[in-house]
């Protein structure tokens, strides 16, 4: 996280209901993120219980489920029990479903703060993604309190990084005028000659303010509530990845991955 998002990310974990969305493809670090939230809200003495697919990490003083299909139980079961429980805090795995969605809302209206993860591309069409699933949008304005949305880029490699300055194409798709240098990965022994070493992850943070509630739940166009997150001071996955390149962590071949997969 940046210093930012991180701020914005913590004010979420504040909250004493609703829903906050970890959004991102398979392997974007969802479920690291969901661990991080809880590691966070277990400071707080609050009674916190998990359905999980599967159980990723034990956390001490955390009561956690598995899923368990074959013996009927599932992410919207589990959560129907875990409910008779009257937890503060539930975390559930993934939202993959119209009745764990159900659930989880109805869980967020009646008290409870609920935490998962969910399969979309960014913060804004997570909104449309729940709608999908058959939750009616004054639902979605009523629990939603945050969307945290994720990817994964590689870093350069440290030990074989060089500079070099930036083409026209490059500028442009970056939005920045004048001259830019920019980084790379020759390629060493260190890296196994692919120019990369580790991954860091890139994040949009759209936070459910009145104005956002309010054009969710007059059902606005995901370009609106983009524009209206973005006036309230979201910053974009490409705007996040953007500064990556600028300073030297990212390239622009992760760049140029990550905008045209949004």
């Amino acid at each position: 996280f940046t210093q930012d998002n991180m701020e914005k990310f913590n004010s979420l974990l504040e909250v004493p209901n609703g829903i906050v969305l970890a959004a991102g493809p398979t392997g974007s670090g969802k479920t690291t993120t969901l661990y991080a939230a809880l590691y966070e809200l277990n400071k707080l003495n609050k009674n916190i219980i998990t359905i999980e697919d599967p159980v990723e990490y034990k956390i001490e003083g955390i009561n956690q489920v598995q899923v368990n299909t074959k013996a009927g139980l599932l992410f919207s079961t589990g959560l129907r029990s875990i409910l008779r429980q009257d937890p503060n805090i539930i975390m559930v795995g993934e939202i993959r479903d119209e009745e764990t969605a159900e659930i989880a809302v109805r869980a967020a209206i009646t008290g409870h703060m609920v935490i998962s993860t969910i399969h979309t591309n960014d913060a804004v069409s997570t909104i449309m993604r729940l709608r999908d699933m058959g939750v009616k949008p004054y639902l979605v304005a009523a629990s939603l309190r945050g969307i945290v949305a994720q990817r994964l880029v590689k870093k350069i490699c440290l030990n074989c990084r060089e500079e070099y300055g930036a083409s026209e194409a490059e500028k442009r798709l970056l939005e920045i005028k004048g001259s830019l240098i920019l980084h790379r990965g020759r390629g060493c022994p260190k890296c196994y000659y692919t120019g990369y070493s580790g991954r860091t992850a890139i994040h949009e943070i759209l936070k459910v303010d009145r104005v956002i509630r309010d054009a969710i739940q007059n059902e606005k166009s995901n370009d609106e509530i983009e524009r209206l997150a973005e006036g309230a001071g979201m910053k974009t996955l490409k705007d996040n990845c953007r500064e990556l390149v600028i300073s030297g962590i990212t390239s622009m071949e992760e760049y140029i991955q990550v905008v045209y997969k949004i």
